[in-house]
Formats: C-alpha cells, structure tokens, sequence
C-alpha cells in the first residue's frame, strides 16, 4: 500500500509538473497565438487543484517544511509579499491580488518539491516529464501537423505541444541541461540521458528559435567551465573567472552593437524581432514610476499603461521581452532590489559550497542561476505566475539549503 501511495504521488507529481511546462492542451486551444478567455477557465482551475493538492501534501510534512524550508531563505517569501503590498499602489489592483495568489501557489508547489523530493529526484522527475513531452512533440508534428507545426508568422515552424515555437525552444534548452547534468553526474542509465539531451537539442533546432539555440550551447558550455574552474585554487580561479566574465561581456555587447551586420547575414529581423525598439519604450515607462512600479502583473494587461508602449512600437507586446525589466516594471527598484538580494547569496552560496563539499546539487544551482539569467534577457519567466521556471527557482533554492544541512 504504500509503495502504491509513493507511485501514486510521484505520477501526480509528473503530471503537475507537465501542466506548468506545456501540455497538448495549450496547443489545441491557444491556436499558437492567443488564449480565449473561456479557455483560460480551464488552465485556472487545472492549476488551482495544484495549489490544492501542494497544500494538502505539505501539510502531512508540515514540521519539516516549517523548521527546515521556510526557515532558511526568507527573501523569496519577503519579495512575493512586497508583489502582495504592491497592490496598494497597483494601477490595477484587482488583477494585482488574483495574480499574487497565483503567484503564491506556483511558489508552494515549488516548496513541495523541495520538501518532498531530493534535488537529484527532482531532475529525474523532469528528465521522466520532457521525454514524455518530446515524445507527444515528434507525434504531433507526425501525425497532427495542423497543431505541431506553427504557420502565419512563425513560418511554419515546430511547436509541437506548445502555443509557440520559442516555448518549445525555450522548454527543451531547460530539458537539455537538466539531461546533460544527470548524464554528467550519475553512471545509471546514461545512454538514456544522452539520448534525451540530443532529442532535446533537436527539438531546439526544429524550432529555429535563434535565441533558444544559442543558450543550449552557452548552458553546455558554462556547465563544462564551472566544473573545472570553480575547483581551482582562488589565486587561479578569480583571474579566470575574471577573464571569462570580461570575454563574455566584450561578446554580448559587440553582438548587440553589430546586431544588424550579424542578424541580417542569417536573415533575421536586425532589431532582435523588435526588441530593441521595444526595449527603450520600456525604460520610459520606467522612469515615470521608477521606485515601486505599477504593480505586480498589472502593467501588461489590458487595463493597464501598456497601451503607451503599443502605440509606440506598433506591436502588441505581451511583455517587455525582459525579465529584468519586467520586473522593475512590477515592483520598482524595491522588488528588483529583494530579488537580487536573495540572487546574489545564493549564487555565492553556490559556489562556496562547490568549493567545500564538491557536491553535484550546488552545482546544478549555479547552472540553474545562468539559465534564469539567459532565459530572461531576451523574454520574460522571471517571477511570472504559473511558470516551471520560477518553480524550480524556488525548489533549487530551497533544496541546495536542504541538501547543505544535511551535509552539515
């Protein structure tokens, strides 16, 4: 019986962990593009039993979640209340409040997963849930094109399961690491695992999502350098350190700087599909409510000061196409202050405790962190509601403290 329970748990947990990445769901109602507000009903009440169903399960191993989890790291819980109190200032209050508490629930399922699983069990748990995904992807370009295949403006690219291609892009660069860490890290199976990371590369590719192509190699090749670098001696290791961080900044801004030469060589739109004009429109709006923002999601949506930036670029942005500065949009320089607080520690943290006790857990965190960081300078999973990213940012966390406790 309870064999039967742990499998039953481990499967809702699958399942769960399916619906915040991408289900065939959001490719047959989304149509690619956009939502109909009848279709949203059903992804509110499929994540509301989430909420529920995390509540429930923690609330069976609530001494360790109280004593060891929450405990630990209260800059997370500080700025998901500084996005409560924003709205009081919110220029859309209403919709501020319901997306705190969507925000708050996605948080707690990533306090489940901490709480629940090692942070080894987690990644294979995701390993289990992408190979499910990039399976339905391979058949629903085979068999259901019409759905798999994104026409209109995508130019009839691969989407498979998602609502678009750089969904799909973006989901299996994190797919890619988390199989290419495991094969890097465990002896079991590992044939399987570079067998997901390839697939996973594929489906990158399919999607011809240029940014998405870049970041699975930037993420293969940081996971390689930080497990040679950060084992050095420190008189070595910060000139190197040193060293990479000023090549890859010298790197970034020439790419931007010379973004029409470089862009337009491949035929790619030379303002990084708008961004670039869009990007500036932003910072203007920023500078009109610069310490506190608009209020946590109430700037995109439709009763919002969007409209200013819409006439401007003459496009419909759904966002900033940064999670930066997304969130300085949301919550001000206070949220983007919190956030970096809590990001920094850990990220030193991370590397402390790589240097200390050689554990592969902290080393998945750093990796994680660089994700986080590429994943949001080009579109925006930063702090976002109903997001795998925000959730595995959580459970990361919490579970690298875990993890150094129970070393300690």
């Amino acid at each position: 019986m309870r064999k039967f329970l742990i499998s039953a748990e481990q499967t809702l947990t699958l399942a769960c962990l399916m619906l915040y990445s991408g289900t065939p769901l959001d490719a047959f109602l989304t149509d690619g593009y956009s939502i109909k507000e009848g279709d949203r009903t059903i992804f509110r009440f499929l994540y509301t039993f989430t909420y529920i169903v995390c509540l429930s399960l923690i609330a069976l191993r609530w001494k360790k979640v109280t004593y060891i989890v929450l405990s630990k790291d209260k800059l997370i819980w500080i700025l998901i209340g500084v996005c409560a109190l924003s709205s009081l200032w919110s220029s859309d209050p209403e919709t501020t409040i319901r997306r705190v508490i969507a925000l708050a629930g996605t948080s707690i399922f990533g306090l489940y997963l901490a709480s629940r699983y090692s942070l080894k069990q987690q990644l294979k748990l995701l390993a289990y849930m992408f190979g499910i995904s990039a399976v339905m992807c391979f058949l629903f370009v085979i068999f259901i094109p019409k759905y798999g295949i994104a026409g209109g403006i995508d130019g009839n690219t691969w989407r498979g399961i998602f609502p678009t291609k750089n969904v799909l892009g973006k989901r299996f660069v994190l797919s890619g690491a988390i199989f290419f860490f495991l094969a890097m890290t465990t002896r079991e199976n590992r044939w399987v695992l570079w067998l997901g990371y390839v697939t996973s590369g594929l489906l990158v590719l399919f999607s011809k999502s240029t940014t998405s192509l870049g970041n699975f190699i930037i993420i293969t090749g940081v996971f390689l350098i930080y497990s040679q670098i950060l084992h050095l001696k420190y008189k070595v290791m910060i000139p190197v350190v040193t060293l990479l961080s000023t090549v890859g900044i010298a790197f970034y801004t020439l790419f931007v700087s010379q973004a029409d030469t470089i862009l337009g060589s491949v035929g790619k739109d030379t303002t990084l599909t708008g961004r670039v004009e869009l990007w500036p429109a932003v910072l203007e709006m920023i500078a009109k409510k610069p310490w506190l923002g608009y209020g946590y999601g109430a700037f995109w949506d439709k009763k919002g000061d969007s409209s200013i930036i819409i006439q401007t670029v003459q496009w419909n942005a759904p966002n900033a196409h940064n999670g930066f500065l997304d969130l300085w949009l949301a919550l001000g320089l206070l949220g983007v202050l919190v956030f970096l607080t809590g990001f920094v520690i850990n990220l030193l943290k991370a590397i402390y405790f790589i240097r200390w006790n050689k554990t592969s857990e902290n080393l998945w965190l750093l990796v994680y962190f660089t994700y986080i960081i590429l994943s949001n300078l080009t579109e925006t999973t930063l702090l976002e509601q109903n997001s795998m990213e925000w959730i595995l940012y959580v459970s990361a966390i919490l579970s690298s403290k875990l993890s150094t406790r129970a070393n300690l």
